[in-house]
């Protein structure tokens, strides 16, 4: 049992470590591998040096990852459920939520959500899209003037594209888009069939998230991501559906 603990705890960490040489740590998230690595050895430890753990702590502990693994498998159940839903085609608007801009080149996240939705506005001719995403420190524009220089290139028609460039969070994404579309459809939101285009694993909680504050039915359109770090945006994405779910934004 202890080999296993030490086999996992190297397997993480080195997985953080292939995720520091593909991404430079542009986030701090990935260093939760590193705290599951020492959670490992530190198990692993205890086994093998025959540390005596007191029986209550030992149950606490059990009951906490029992629950926690439940909780992390039903997420991401619904997680990756919603990655896979079947396209809808002609809708009248996508939303194509921004992602990290890397001076005023489009990161490898944000060029598979651009992709997308070029690939989608050539195939639904009569769709608009909703460019949101505002302009970080680091950024030399914003997110959604990337997004429309890279679409614009790609030879989709600049009038079809709508910009949304103050929005810092997928909240806000959604929020700062309602009056943009509300405005140029002079229509109410529920008369419209409206789609996120996102990468998969972030699909099931800005859908739920716009369909809350739209008050309508919205459906998903999922771009590619990184196959490596797969797990990683999981993992991530199951703690940012639970922190949504607590402050009511699901």
């Amino acid at each position: 049992m202890a080999g296993i603990c030490f086999l996992l705890g190297f397997i993480s960490v080195l997985y953080f470590l292939g995720i520091w040489r593909m991404t430079g740590l542009s986030s701090k998230f990935p260093l939760v591998w590193l705290l599951i690595g020492g959670g490992f050895f530190l198990a692993g430890s205890c086994i093998y040096f025959g540390i005596e753990i007191p029986v209550w702590f030992s149950g606490f502990i059990g009951i906490f990852l029992g629950g926690f693994l439940l909780l992390l498998v039903f997420t991401e159940y619904l997680i990756i459920s919603a990655m896979k839903q079947k396209e809808v085609r002609n809708l009248d608007y996508i939303v194509v939520l921004g992602a990290q801009v890397n001076g005023k080149i489009p990161s490898k996240s944000l060029q598979y959500r651009i992709d997308r939705a070029e690939k989608y506005l050539r195939e639904n001719e009569n769709t608009k899209a909703v460019l949101s995403g505002g302009k970080g420190e680091d950024e030399g524009i914003s997110e959604a003037q990337c997004m429309a220089e890279e679409l614009v290139r790609k030879g989709v028609a600049s009038k079809r594209l709508l910009l949304e460039a103050k929005s810092r969070n997928t909240e806000q994404n959604i929020a700062f888009t309602i009056p943009i579309i509300q405005q140029d459809s002079k229509k109410n939101l529920k008369e419209l069939k409206i789609g996120i285009v996102t990468n998969g694993f972030h699909i099931y909680r800005s859908s739920r998230i716009a369909q809350k504050k739209m008050q309508c039915k919205v459906y998903g359109i999922a771009a590619k991501n990184s196959r490596f770090l797969q797990v990683n945006y999981l993992l991530r994405e199951f703690f940012g559906v639970i922190k949504d779910r607590l402050v009511g934004n699901l």
